[in-house]
């Protein structure tokens, strides 16, 4: 056994006796991280939305934040520092440091001075600083398993600020009622690098999750990642809870991190005990050895004393290299080996600094750090990349001495080294295929896929050509695992990658994403029809029996695909619409292939953009109400005015209603635009009312406001700020379709308008499919004619018709009966023998601004031939 091999026992002896104390850090400042990210989200929370209802919380986290914190300090107390530990030791008392300002932080959010983004930059910063010295933790850890298990750690670590940063974007929505389309993006993002992060988390350890982390992606994130209206779905879910869910997750991640600091304990102590015991083999069962090393010491220790030759014997055939230096480091001597290692002779490095032999790979704080233990404790060991002279990496295993005399000065450095390239470009490639690879399958995981299908669109937005985008799964595989187990289950699966590695073509790519779900990425297809074929075929093969064992199952797959250049998105997105699609596939029956609709996506795109356009129209001011006069053509007294929604774009100009509201009116947006319509026409009731003037409003209510749980509080509301105003002064006008989609629930809710004292029409009636029943048990006042009728009623006998048993329902039913679109004075005088009463049109008034309503009363004249009649 050469001095190397012992020096590399010794070295794993060592680093392994200092890693529980590592460890013991790492833990502690894991749950401080813990701690702060949990403070940073309730922080932006209260700081962004002002909700005060989150400040008893945050209190309890500063608390436990500032435990966990003396808890680290007291860990760095307690540690004793030596060459393995001072590194992340002193990274940690930084980090300490940094929340030396942390009182200052929390000061600036209680008094509402700090931003959101200036909340969020400051805990941010010391959480990535202590994460990435928990990071170095692996990074000389020679025990591939022990590694891995670290390695498997810090994925958590990453796991965890992820949720946290879910959680606070999440929770914003949820209390400011609204999530932005950036939200939903970092929300997609978000959750495809929790899952790759989970597919690097199996492929690392062997601890058993349990089944906690699969459990992570949470149903409310999904919905509102496959929903094309996110704010409609935040109505249902309470913040509080949110949040107390996803700190529930969070706390799941820290249970299985402590199950898996404790699997690296024992790992370690195991691994300590096993390489202490063989290095006591080697030194008592192989003198030899030992005699060597003895040897090999003597006689550098007697070249350095008395300038001698080293003994040829050892110098100069040993594989180690071997290079001695001065006090000021140029090198004096190097060994055969040296030349063999690096490729430079012995006359080219003689008098040179070994610096020349630095790869780049290494900074400068690395070698600071190495000599300045080099030079405290005489002594250091560890790995280096270095630089051959043709220019190729090399990775050695190192040890450096210094050589002192009696007064304890340094007369030379003797460095030995062992070549261990190959070893360690092996781990590497080993640790890259894992990351970039399904360890069940052997298929690439999201992340290469990703990075493929990344490639991909950039060529195919070159040349013009479709690449394909294909989510499959396994139909009801819950039950496979649940009847035979998951070890089948696992054999099923592997089955299915053979079956897709089969079918595809060389230029293709198929990857698992996660449990029974793939993802294929199909370059070049020429049509739809075409690569429905291939799909067809590729489905069909992989519905066959599968045997595993005794075993014999039938299965059947569901797809979801979409295609670029028709689906002109990135990766991500088109990896989001084809598992949309797929979850489309699955509602509609399973066992088929759906592809992605991207015409509905480009109207939802455009639906998006009119409510943002619309969120800003009301912002600044460019909203507003126009009103048509409604009278009395038997009086000719004007009873009241209807108000009508108008938008003044300052591109535009007015546009018109039929342009915006048919858009949104089956979209949450449109209850925020009913309110502000309530909110606008009372206080114009009022403004009116101070001035002596009595002039009721009506307004349209839409099916959504009608029927959402909010109404009747929030006409309450409103009435309530205008204590002028009485509800007799404003009336509900609600679609005859509105009111027959849940008639049972328009009824209560129509009913309790009409104990507030608020009177109900049904708007544009005769357009919809009312049954005579309905008219009964819908406690309306009174029925609006619909225009449509009222137009051509003089010359249509069909128009007639309909205008006379509408007007005669009014009556069977108690109902009063108001015609709309009365243009002319002929039109009127029918309606007035027929039996109805009140009109509204351009014959009467066009809509106008609210400036204009009061000089319109002023100078209004009846048509002479409505003067004094009476109707039958």
């Amino acid at each position: 056994m050469s001095g190397s091999n012992i020096i590399e026992l010794r070295q794993s002896v060592n680093r392994l006796d200092a890693l529980n104390d590592n460890i013991t850090l790492v833990t502690a400042a894991g749950q401080l991280v813990g701690t702060l990210q949990r403070e940073r989200g309730l922080s932006v929370l209260i700081t962004d939305t002002g909700t005060e209802r989150l400040r008893s919380r945050l209190v309890q986290s500063r608390e436990r934040t500032n435990q966990q914190l003396i808890n680290l300090k007291q860990k760095l107390g307690s540690v004793d520092i030596t060459s393995e530990t001072k590194a992340l030791h002193q990274g940690l008392k930084l980090a300490t440091d940094a929340l030396g300002q942390l009182p200052v932080m929390r000061e600036r959010v209680d008094n509402e001075q700090a931003t959101p983004d200036e909340i969020l930059q400051f805990y941010t910063a010391i959480i990535r600083q202590t994460n990435s010295q928990l990071n170095e933790l692996a990074r000389d850890l020679s025990i591939v398993s022990l590694s891995r298990e670290v390695n498997a750690y810090f994925i958590l670590n990453r796991l965890r600020e992820l949720l946290g940063q879910e959680r606070v974007i999440v929770g914003k929505g949820l209390l400011n009622g609204k999530m932005s389309h950036e939200d939903i993006r970092q929300l997609a993002y978000n959750a495809g690098r929790q899952r790759s992060l989970l597919i690097g988390f199996e492929s690392q350890t062997t601890v058993e999750p349990g089944g906690e982390l699969s459990a992570l992606t949470t149903e409310f994130r999904q919905k509102l990642l496959a929903t094309r209206t996110p704010n409609e779905l935040l109505q249902g879910m309470d913040a509080d809870v949110w949040i107390a869910k996803q700190t529930q997750l969070i706390a799941t991640v820290q249970d299985v991190e402590q199950r898996l600091i404790t699997s690296i304990k024992e790992t370690a102590t195991s691994s300590y005990e096993s390489s202490l015991n063989e290095l006591w083999r080697y030194v008592i069962i192989s003198p030899l050895v030992l005699l060597t090393a003895l040897f090999l010491s003597w006689l550098i220790l007697r070249y350095v004393r008395r300038q001698i030759m080293l003994a040829d014997s050892v110098f100069q055939y040993t594989q180690d290299r071997i290079t001695i230096t001065d006090a000021d480091g140029r090198i004096l001597d190097v060994n055969p080996a040296f030349t063999r290692i690096t490729g430079y002779k012995k006359r080219e490095v003689l008098g040179k600094n070994p610096r020349f032999l630095k790869s780049g790979r290494q900074g400068k704080s690395f070698y600071r750090s190495m000599f300045q233990q080099l030079i405290k404790d005489g002594f250091w060991q560890g790995e280096l990349w270095n630089r051959r002279k043709n220019g190729e990496f090399y990775a050695e295993l190192a040890s450096m001495s210094a050589i002192k005399n009696k007064r304890g000065e340094v007369q030379n450095f003797v460095g030995i080294s062992s070549d261990v390239t190959e070893r360690a470009f092996a781990h590497k490639e080993e640790l890259e295929f894992r990351t970039y690879h399904d360890a069940l399958t052997g298929l690439p995981n999201i992340l290469l896929v990703r990075d493929r299908l990344e490639h991909a669109l950039s060529l195919a937005g070159r040349k013009g050509d479709m690449v394909v985008v294909v989510s499959i799964d396994v139909d009801s595989f819950k039950n496979i695992n649940a009847q035979f187990g998951h070890a089948v289950g696992d054999k099923v699966i592997e089955q299915l990658a053979r079956r897709l590695n089969a079918t595809i073509r060389d230029g293709d790519t198929v990857g698992r994403l996660s449990g029974d779900e793939f993802l294929l990425v199909i370059e070049g297809g020429e049509s739809e029809l075409q690569v429905n074929e291939v799909l067809e075929r590729i489905k069909s093969e992989l519905s066959e029996t599968i045997t595993v064992g005794s075993y014999t199952m039938d299965i059947t797959v569901s797809m979801g695909v979409t295609a670029y250049p028709q689906d002109n998105n990135d990766a991500d997105t088109l990896i989001r619409h084809s598992s949309q699609s797929l979850h489309q596939a699955k509602r509609n029956g399973r066992d088929r292939i759906t592809w992605f609709d991207t015409h509905r996506e480009q109207e939802q795109a455009k639906l998006t953009e009119l409510i943002k356009r619309m969120e800003l129209a009301i912002n600044n001011d460019e909203l507003e109400l126009f009103y048509q006069p409604k009278v009395n053509m038997e009086t000719c007294e004007v009873i009241g005015v209807e108000a009508l929604l108008r938008w003044r774009d300052p591109e535009r100009g007015l546009v018109p209603p039929g342009d915006f509201l048919p858009f949104i009116e089956e979209h949450p947006f449109s209850i925020t635009i009913g309110n502000w319509v309530l909110n606008e026409a009372l206080k114009q009731v009022s403004e009116w009312r101070s001035q002596g003037v009595e002039l009721p409003v009506s307004v349209n209510i839409n099916a959504l406001q009608l029927l959402d749980n909010q109404f009747l509080d929030s006409v309450s509301t409103h009435l309530s700020h205008y204590t002028n105003v009485s509800p007799k002064y404003l009336e509900i006008e609600v679609l005859e379709s509105a009111a027959i989609g849940e008639i049972h629930k328009a009824a209560d809710v129509l009913a309790k308008c009409k104990k507030m004292g608020i009177p109900v029409s049904l708007d544009d009636f005769g357009t919809g499919y009312a049954a005579l029943d309905y008219l009964k048990r819908l406690p309306a006042q009174t029925l609006k004619i619909d225009q449509s009728f009222v137009r051509d009623m003089l010359t249509d006998e069909g128009d007639l018709a309909i205008v006379k048993g509408i007007i005669g329902l009014a009556k069977a039913f108690r109902f009063e009966v108001i015609a709309e679109g009365v243009e002319t004075e002929s039109q009127g005088k029918n309606l007035l023998e027929l039996g109805c009463r009140y009109a509204q049109g351009y014959g009467i008034g066009r809509p106008m601004p609210a400036g204009e309503v009061l000089p319109w009363l002023s100078v209004w004249k009846f048509p002479e031939g409505w003067s004094g009649y009476e109707s039958s």
